[in-house]
């Protein structure tokens, strides 16, 4: 593991509301109801600089708002917080992962001079994105994209690629150079193998009441597969099991350096450990019940709390290292599948783009 002063990359989750409802999103059951036991908070400014004080004198180059159960946008303060960073960490390069379809325009006009790039999920055109992006609206997303743009800010067009919008890539990549977009990201999705790390093809997508609206399926295009995925798929169960059982584990927030910070203060290397927590299906994988064990071993949620103990005491002296210990056994599985040696789903699931850099 690395120390507190060697951080390179912050990605903070700011908020755990969203607008949006998206299929393979852990703060909500497959596109319907949100989790029942998610805490829903937006930081305050005090609590963001509490935060990033923390970091004073680390070796900090990016700050990064995505997360893993909200969007950022859904913070009152982030223009504040944007300032904040550029007055304490002039350095430091500012990144924001939105789906777009919240807030005003105006507020997208003055990010555009605090931030030094926004990425916008927009998985297809106007007649497909919203199967992913549920609730959100295309007018008003694309009125805030063209906002941001239009008051000078770098735009990345992140498209996630199902079945149904596999046809409209070329398209859209197109959309997003006539607009105004700097970058076109294509995602290889990894979501298809789930929560449980069972390896599907198809998922139900459900309303509030558990009913089955549509489905949502991998590419049939192999362009658009996710490399690890196949790898999976095309392994037997037992085969995957030993591997996640006996698999180095090279982990990439290790690699680049990055602490998570999750909106409940709660702080790990990733967000994919993050979503070992609330999420439905993940509470029933033992990887929540080993974090459970591990949270108690170093005395409760508490002492991961960037709110309720040091942050120094957090990354190099009590959880990280315990945390890093785990991977000489594989006890948390989750490690092993994101960062193991050979079926890494991460690392083909951004290929035209790094944000750190």
């Amino acid at each position: 593991m690395f120390s507190l002063s060697q951080t390179e990359s912050l990605q903070l989750e700011i908020s755990s509301y969203c607008n949006a409802a998206c299929p393979q999103c852990p703060r909500n059951i497959q596109g319907g109801a949100t989790v029942p036991n998610l805490p829903l908070t937006n930081w305050s400014v005090d609590q963001f600089e509490h935060v990033i004080d923390q970091f004073v004198g680390a070796n900090l180059s990016m700050i990064y708002f995505c997360g893993t159960y909200g969007d950022p946008l859904m913070n009152p303060h982030i223009i504040k917080m944007c300032e904040l960073i550029r007055k304490k960490f002039s350095q430091c390069r500012i990144g924001i992962h939105t789906n777009g379809g919240l807030q005003h325009h105006a507020l997208y006009k003055q990010l555009a001079k605090v931030a030094d790039f926004c990425a916008f999920g927009i998985d297809g055109l106007e007649d497909t994105n919203h199967l992913y992006r549920r609730k959100v609206s295309w007018s008003k997303l694309i009125e805030n994209a063209q906002a941001f743009i239009d008051s000078g800010g770098y735009a990345i067009w992140d498209f996630i690629v199902f079945e149904h919008n596999q046809h409209q890539v070329e398209a859209a990549r197109q959309m997003s150079i006539d607009i105004g977009f700097k970058e076109f990201n294509v995602k290889k999705t990894s979501r298809f193998v789930s929560r449980q790390h069972k390896v599907s093809s198809v998922l139900d997508v459900y309303d509030r009441e558990k009913n089955i609206e549509y489905q949502i399926k991998v590419p049939t295009d192999d362009t658009y597969i996710n490399k690890g995925y196949q790898k999976i798929s095309k392994s037997s169960q037992k085969t995957f099991q030993t591997y996640l059982k006996e698999t180095a584990i090279n982990c990439n927030s290790c690699r680049i350096k990055e602490i998570y910070i999750g909106s409940e203060g709660l702080v790990f290397p990733c967000g994919w450990l993050h979503d070992r927590l609330y999420c439905e299906d993940a509470r029933q994988h033992k990887d929540h019940a080993t974090l459970q064990k591990l949270f108690a071993h170093i005395g409760g949620t508490d002492k991961a709390n960037i709110f309720h103990n040091r942050l120094q005491e957090i990354v190099d002296r009590t959880w990280f290292p315990l945390i890093e210990k785990q991977w000489k056994t594989n006890s948390i599985e989750r490690c092993a599948l994101m960062c193991g040696n050979n079926y890494n789903i991460i690392g083909d699931q951004n290929q035209e783009i790094d944000y750190k850099q």
